[in-house]
């Protein structure tokens, strides 16, 4: 069988029966480490965190505006004025999780530029 053959059925048979790729193909070097099979690799994440960390400043940051315009209906002194500082509690909120999620992208960038061994003694996830 030719190796174009072997690999065209290896690949029809990880497809077909829900193989792990890894099981198709055996390893050229059996002493390294093995990665994750999944294309989101250590420093990735940071990408997927500064996403949510946006997310959720961006909802605070609704959430203010929500507030600070139902604050403004109402006829109350005092209860305008607890709903003012809800708006400002919610705003600082929202510009904190803004803050962190630009380093957490940033720190995500400055990793992905790095060559592979750097970023990998630089990361911080934990390796078993």
């Amino acid at each position: 069988m030719s190796p174009f053959r072997s690999r065209l059925l290896a690949a029809s048979l990880v497809l077909s029966l829900g193989l792990p790729a890894a099981a198709a193909e055996p390893s050229a070097t059996t002493d390294a480490p093995a990665r994750a099979p999944s294309g989101l690799y250590g420093h990735r994440y940071a990408f997927v965190a500064g996403g949510l960390l946006f997310l959720g400043g961006a909802g605070f940051g609704l959430l203010a505006r929500e507030e600070s315009t139902r604050a403004r209906s109402l006829s109350s002194a005092s209860a305008s004025s607890v709903a003012f500082d809800r708006a400002r509690a919610n705003a600082a909120t929202a510009n904190v999780l803004y803050g962190v999620a630009g380093a957490t992208l940033l720190y995500g960038i400055v990793l992905e530029l790095l060559p592979e061994p750097a970023a990998e003694k630089a990361s911080l996830t934990f390796h078993f």
